[in-house]
């Protein structure tokens, strides 16, 4: 009897350990995916902020150049 529940323990320790490795590569996958679309979604507004600031430079040296038109 007692050589069955040390197998027992033993297996239900390997079961544990299987679920545990098993649900932290779940976890490391399904943040490895949100990781990939954050960086994208990172790009993409790096990109908007970029061409925000060229259009910013672009107005300031309109207004420099026209400056006089408004007094």
């Amino acid at each position: 009897m007692k050589k069955i529940l040390t197998e027992l323990k033993a297996y239900i320790n390997f079961l544990l350990a299987g679920l545990t490795i098993f649900v932290c590569v779940i976890v490391i996958i399904v943040n490895s995916r949100y990781i990939v679309k954050l960086e994208n979604t990172i790009d993409t507004m790096w990109r908007e902020i970029e061409q925000v600031k060229e259009t910013n430079i672009d107005l300031y040296q309109f207004i420099e150049e026209h400056k006089n038109d408004f007094e």
